[in-house]
């Protein structure tokens, strides 16, 4: 065995409370430079590392495993994703703010590929294969909604908000993709790679896509300011409509 299980969960708490650090700190610095502080942008982005944080100390400390019929199931990181996946689309759609539909539309599309997963996972034979599908075609869906839907509903306007948005959005997108083809290639799909492998991958792929989306989201953190029209408005608020007449996602400094 490469390495232990155990010990690439440590290195992925790890990972994932440093990478807590940046929003926390930007948070704090704006807070006192400023007085307005992004809170909701930079508690989203904390919650993202800081929920996996949580999940891998729980793997590390070998809790949130489950037993099943075709092996140990870990629990816990089906429910890291299923909290840390909507709040990288939540965080993309207050950058990007298109109606309430599109972006409620994008995180319910997220939750089936979540469930489908685990179930594919939790069970065997042609079940597994049918929920795995069942995830493949809503995945498909939701990689549609993230680069054609949310960019044609958006609202948010500049230059410099467009490009944070499409980095972070790109970032999502490329590394989300391998992870169906890890969970073919894990003792869940054809057991080309051993537990303790699957477990790096996993970690790796996870750093990358959160403490990556974190980091990068920080540094652009400029382009919020470029949302300061709508200061002072609360999450879910009306900002605007769209051709339709929906409400827009959008935000303002705390």
């Amino acid at each position: 065995m490469l390495v232990d299980t155990a010990v690439w969960a440590w290195i992925g708490a790890l990972a994932m409370g440093a990478g807590t650090v940046p929003p926390l700190w930007a948070w704090y610095s704006r807070s006192s430079a400023t007085g307005g502080s992004h809170a909701v942008y930079y508690g989203t982005l904390a919650g993202v590392t800081g929920v996996a944080a949580l999940a891998y100390l729980a793997m590390a400390l070998g809790v949130g495993t489950l037993s099943t019929a075709v092996g140990e199931l870990e629990v816990v990181r089906y429910v890291d994703w299923l909290v840390t996946t909507p709040l990288i689309l939540l965080y993309l759609g207050l950058l990007a703010r298109p109606s309430r539909r599109v972006l409620a539309g994008l995180i319910g599309v997220d939750v089936v590929v979540i469930a489908g997963g685990v179930t594919a996972a939790a069970t065997g034979g042609t079940v597994s294969w049918v929920a795995f599908g069942v995830a493949g075609a809503a995945y498909l869906a939701l990689v549609y909604g993230l680069l054609v839907s949310l960019p044609r509903s958006a609202s948010a306007a500049g230059d410099r908000v467009r490009a944070v948005f499409g980095t972070l959005r790109n970032i999502t997108v490329v590394l989300w993709t391998l992870y169906p083809v890890v969970w073919l290639l894990a003792p869940t799909g054809f057991g080309l790679l051993t537990p303790a492998t699957e477990m790096l991958v996993f970690v790796y792929l996870d750093i990358v896509s959160k403490v990556g989306f974190v980091v990068v989201a920080v540094a652009g953190a400029d382009a919020l300011d470029r949302l300061g029209a709508d200061r002072g408005v609360a999450v879910g608020d009306s900002v605007g409509a769209d051709a339709a007449g929906e409400r827009t996602t959008a935000l303002g400094d705390d």
